[in-house]
């Protein structure tokens, strides 16, 4: 990714349709996949949970976050900030088949909650995925041609 503009972070973190989700449990790290569902006009990472498991008592306890993608050589890791949320137009925005699943009680039941992350930073990895040219930088760099291999680009985004 070369452009590391907001707007491309957001079009790119739309295309991932899993992250893993870490958050804090005391001086631990725990760390759980979960389906984004991307919100473009609230600036927001929504993702559906059950308001009785752990990782809610572990964001009201302390909310900062980190959501990890990754697919085909395309690396994404997000901070930020998470709320927790019942307010079911929330709800509706990012509820679909796949959540429906996942939710026995439908979208009207009592334990149904939206984390929402809002981003602050975020670093993207663009890794080439084409092994021939992977190895040819890695020779590169271990006969000295050059400091490091170039095996993709690297940026990092404000939000």
């Amino acid at each position: 990714m070369t452009d590391n503009s907001p707007e491309a972070f957001w079009e790119l973190v739309d295309g991932y349709d899993t992250c893993m989700v870490t958050t804090r449990d005391g001086n631990s790290l725990r760390a759980r996949p979960m389906a984004p569902k991307v919100s473009k006009d609230r600036r927001e990472i929504l993702f559906v949970t059950d308001r009785s498991s752990h990782k809610v008592d572990e964001i009201e306890a302390n909310p900062s976050v980190a959501c990890a993608f990754a697919k085909h050589g395309e690396y994404l890791s997000v901070t930020g900030t998470a709320r927790v949320s019942t307010d079911r137009a929330l709800i509706d925005t990012a509820w679909d088949a796949e959540v429906e699943a996942w939710m026995p009680d439908g979208k009207d039941g009592p334990n149904v909650a939206i984390l929402a992350v809002t981003p602050e930073a975020a670093e993207i990895w663009d890794v080439k995925t084409n092994k021939i040219a992977r190895a040819y930088e890695l020779a590169k760099a271990y006969l000295g041609d050059k400091d490091r291999p170039d095996v993709g680009d690297h940026a990092k985004v404000r939000l």
